[in-house]
């Protein structure tokens, strides 16, 4: 590990880091974020100049490891106490085996007091987090439902199919248009109306508020905003032909924020935020009381089909469940996920639950 430094970025220095362009230079292969998504990072109103949004590791000025944090507040019975969100976390080919990686989460542990949550556990870092002084806790299920007879999911099953690629491709389409014919007719759509937003507007934040009250994480209408900002993600028609590697994506042909409110006759009953990256949509809000939950649900899969995705992920049970046994979908696979939280954060997490809009920041 020759020339090898360990950067702590704070806010501060993420701003100085994007006048000089530091880590974006055209011979950078890895970079940590777009530059839209690092102007996103400074909007946060719970970052502070001195908070910590990433650890990097550089190697001749080469990005070679990465964490990334992201400032939040969470509710407890004192009133509000920061902590951080540990998203991704990185290490090129090349340092795999190296002690890099654990000495980098050691570095990111201390840059943030150890006021660390994890959203959800992954395979990888298991084996690593069961000797580190964390907290599992608010277990949930994870739904990946997939609506059409996807070439990409079927070569990666069955890799001698790649010679039939484009035939593939063929039934892709194919299986997609009927599959959304049939689930649209699957939709009670009566009396329902929808209002789409690029911001939350007074009206939208007094119909949220109510249905966040209990949340872990506590929601302004600011924080919202700033959540579901479409202007922290690049439209770029040939994705393919950018010349770096994001660690957090937020460069696509196809990625945005989808928001609406769900109206019965004149009664506000639902609203849903997504986002929609390439074929996938993945849901950040649903929010809806039980009596309208059906209702919300249609609403859900009617703007998924037009939104002509065909990855629906949900982190809510009960929603999922229901998705997988009311629509036709040719693949459903559900998974357990935890949270995690060190010790040294002050909650006792117990009956707490992260649900799927907290620490949401795809």
């Amino acid at each position: 590990m020759k020339d090898l430094q360990v950067i702590s970025l704070t806010r501060s220095a993420l701003k100085n880091a994007l006048e000089q362009n530091l880590y974006w230079k055209n011979d950078s292969k890895f970079v940590p974020f777009s530059k839209s998504k690092a102007l996103w990072l400074l909007r946060n109103e719970r970052i502070e100049d001195d908070d910590v949004c990433a650890v990097l590791g550089l190697e001749h000025n080469t990005l070679v490891a990465f964490i990334y944090l992201i400032p939040d507040w969470i509710n407890t019975k004192e009133g509000i106490h920061k902590i951080y969100w540990s998203s991704r976390w990185w290490v090129s080919d090349d340092y795999k085996t190296s002690i890099l990686s654990t000495y980098l989460r050691k570095v990111s542990l201390e840059s943030v007091q150890n006021q660390m949550i994890i959203k959800y556990l992954v395979n990888e870092t298991e084996e690593y987090y069961k000797k580190q002084p964390f907290t599992r806790f608010s277990s949930r299920e994870r739904y990946i439902m997939l609506f059409d007879l996807n070439h990409n999911f079927i070569v990666s099953k069955v890799k001698p199919l790649r010679i039939a690629l484009p035939l593939l491709k063929v039934f892709t389409k194919i299986s997609h248009a009927f599959i959304s014919v049939i689930n649209k007719r699957r939709i009670n759509s009566k009396d329902i109306s929808y209002e789409y937003l690029s911001q939350i507007d007074s009206n939208a934040w007094n119909f949220i508020k109510k249905h966040c009250d209990s949340d872990l994480i506590k929601k302004t209408k600011t924080y919202i905003n700033w959540q579901i900002d479409n202007n922290q993600y690049v439209i770029a028609k040939d994705e393919h032909k950018f010349s770096q590697n994001c660690l957090i994506s937020s460069i696509s042909s196809n990625i945005y924020n989808l928001n609406f409110l769900i109206s019965k006759t004149t009664k506000k009953i639902g609203f849903i935020s997504a986002l929609v990256r390439r074929n996938e949509f993945v849901l950040r809000y649903f929010l809806s009381d039980e009596e309208n939950h059906n209702t919300c649900m249609d609403a859900l899969v009617d703007n998924f089909i037009k939104s002509k995705c065909s990855i629906l992920i949900v982190e809510d049970e009960i929603l999922g469940k229901k998705i997988a046994s009311k629509f036709l979908n040719i693949y459903s696979n559900k998974r357990k996920i935890y949270s995690l939280a060190h010790h040294d954060v002050a909650l006792n997490f117990e009956n707490k639950d992260v649900h799927q809009q907290d620490g949401n920041f795809a």
